[in-house]
């Protein structure tokens, strides 16, 4: 069922009439487009981008706004105007680092194999994240510590500074995590 505001076509309408016709707002212009059934909206491919973009998603969603991770990203600048730091940091990891299945598969492979690896999940346990997977997905299951390694592979990238951010990713004890974590949550 369709809204209007307003005589139709003339102000404002949103919605859809039958399986015909669909009205609605983009950045701020009204239009009328004719509806379309999506195809298969549960694809493999489909499947396999949202496990990689909300596993991700996730991860990201964890770091406190008044974390020193977050005073750092503000110092470096990086973080467009307009833009927040959950959506920064999401699109910069799926960017670099995620953006094809191939590379999300090598990333798994590479977290698994760190030394430090139980730290990293105890560290993901600690700030509350969580591995995330979807039925239709043929990829594995985003790891609740890649999230993890993804945002200190991250800061190593924007070039961070401090002993809690210079430490390689493959010589991080248990206690260069927990500091690492520390710095994820509020000050």
């Amino acid at each position: 069922m369709a809204k209007v505001t307003g005589p139709l076509m003339s102000m404002s309408a949103s919605g859809k009439i039958g399986d015909s016709i669909v009205f609605s707002i983009w950045k701020g212009v009204a239009y009328v487009r004719q509806y379309v059934i999506p195809a298969n909206k549960m694809s493999a491919d489909q499947g396999n981008q949202r496990v990689i973009t909300g596993g991700t998603g996730r991860a990201v969603g964890k770091v406190a706004v008044t974390s020193l991770y977050n005073v750092k990203l503000t110092e470096k600048g990086v973080i467009p105007a307009g833009q927040s730091k959950q959506s920064f940091l999401v699109s910069y990891i799926l960017n670099h680092f995620l953006d094809t299945v191939t590379k999300y598969n090598s990333e798994l492979s590479a977290m698994t194999a760190y030394a430090g690896i139980t730290s990293w999940r105890k560290g993901a346990d600690n700030l509350g994240i969580t591995s995330f997977d979807l039925d239709y997905a043929t990829v594995s299951p985003y790891s609740k510590a890649l999230g993890l390694t993804l945002l200190y592979k991250t800061q190593q990238a924007l070039g961070f500074t401090g002993a809690t951010f210079t430490p390689n990713l493959s010589t991080m004890t248990n206690t260069k995590v927990h500091a690492f974590i520390s710095a994820l949550k509020s000050a």
